[in-house]
């Protein structure tokens, strides 16, 4: 076939289908979600609330660690963030339910499974050091949750509820 010659009808339908094939699997391929990185360096905060004072004391808090003034900690990880109301959803990934301040647990007797973090805006630049700066919410909720889900409807259930807020103010990094 030489240059000027016309491509068969067979020939066009077969790199037409091709290039369509090509397309669509570059855009369908099995990309993976970009990881949640909401707190890639340690995070300190001072406990606002009574009830932090009181239970956690003040706070480290990491991608994947929730660390408590007596140095016991929930291993977390980060499942959904919305960036623009600063709030991050964590599953808590160890089962335990440490002792705390007090012979207190984070929510009562029982593990929790969730927790969300709302950070005030321009805390984590350092903007707005000394203010009522982040909420920590407690939650069980055996299964997936999400924060589209939140604030949690059916206010009777034991199983599917919020168990407890602490606020913090922004600490020192040290």
């Amino acid at each position: 076939m030489n240059a000027t010659s016309p491509i068969s009808f067979r020939t066009a339908v077969m790199l037409f289908a091709s290039l369509g094939l090509t397309a669509c699997s570059t855009v369908s391929g099995n990309a993976t979600p970009e990881p949640i990185n909401a707190f890639p360096k340690p995070t300190h905060w001072q406990a606002m609330s009574t009830t932090a004072m009181s239970i956690t004391g003040d706070i480290t808090l990491t991608n994947n660690r929730l660390t408590f003034s007596n140095q016991d900690f929930l291993a977390i990880e980060p499942v959904d963030r919305n960036a623009e109301d600063g709030q991050t959803l964590f599953r808590v990934t160890s089962k335990t339910n440490p002792e705390l301040l007090n012979g207190n647990q984070i929510c009562g007797n029982q593990p929790i499974d969730y927790l969300m973090v709302q950070v005030s805006e321009g805390v984590t630049t350092g903007e707005v050091a000394g203010q009522s700066d982040m909420q920590l919410k407690a939650y069980y909720y055996p299964e997936q949750l999400r924060l589209a889900d939140l604030p949690l409807k059916d206010k009777d259930s034991l199983t599917h509820m919020m168990c407890v807020l602490y606020t913090y103010v922004s600490a020192p990094t040290k």
